[in-house]
């Protein structure tokens, strides 16, 4: 394996890029899926194509992050952002899977308002990745990702307490409970690539 002392610094700003982009991809075909719930296997396929090139952007990343002696962020902060990039495409898929998997017939409107809270945050963290390079202004991004974690933290509750409170069939209100949790992970990973950029500007500042 042949280091590089230099740092790659363009390189891993520009993976992140692509990363946040393929995840916002991600959350935007969970969100059709759901809103138009037709052609189900095909937009499943769909994202699983997605989340896999997701799974390639990470490997280059790890790849070049072992071959570099010096780099632009902290080892572990690169990392961090990667994986939990990363996390987002998986997650969606995961959602994804899980609905064909359990057979659902018809989508609640929960799962939807769900899915739009993840887009509006995967929105936010492509805007911020295109930002990090500079670490500037990047607050802005940070706060409205927040946000969205906390409408999605909204709707989650509203969701299972809907569950519980208007559907009668055991079988569905646990299908529904993982749908709508697995959803809910993907907007903490948004959140997770949040805290790590401003871990990162306190560390730069």
């Amino acid at each position: 394996m042949r280091l590089s002392l230099l740092p790659k610094k363009s390189f891993f700003f520009t993976q992140f890029d692509k990363h946040a982009t393929n995840s916002l991809e991600a959350a935007v075909a969970l969100e059709r899926l759901l809103s138009d719930f037709t052609e189900v296997e095909r937009k499943v396929r769909d994202i699983h194509a997605i989340e896999h090139y997701g799974d390639q952007l990470t490997h280059e990343i790890f790849k070049s992050l072992n071959e570099t002696f010096v780099t632009p962020l902290d080892r572990e902060d690169i990392i961090g952002i990667a994986s939990r990039l990363d996390d987002v495409a998986d997650v969606a898929y995961d959602v994804s899977e899980v609905i064909l998997l359990y057979k659902v017939g018809t989508v609640r409107p929960q799962a939807i308002r769900q899915a739009k809270a993840l887009v509006g945050a995967a929105t936010e963290m492509v805007a911020m990745m295109k930002a990090l390079e500079g670490l500037k202004g990047l607050e802005p991004y940070w706060i409205k990702i927040h946000t969205y974690e906390n409408e999605g933290d909204q709707v989650f509750r509203d969701a299972v307490g809907d569950l519980f409170a208007n559907v009668s069939d055991p079988i569905e209100i646990i299908k529904w409970k993982d749908i709508h949790s697995l959803i809910e992970v993907a907007i903490d990973r948004c959140e997770d690539v949040a805290n790590i950029v401003e871990m990162i500007v306190i560390k730069h500042s």
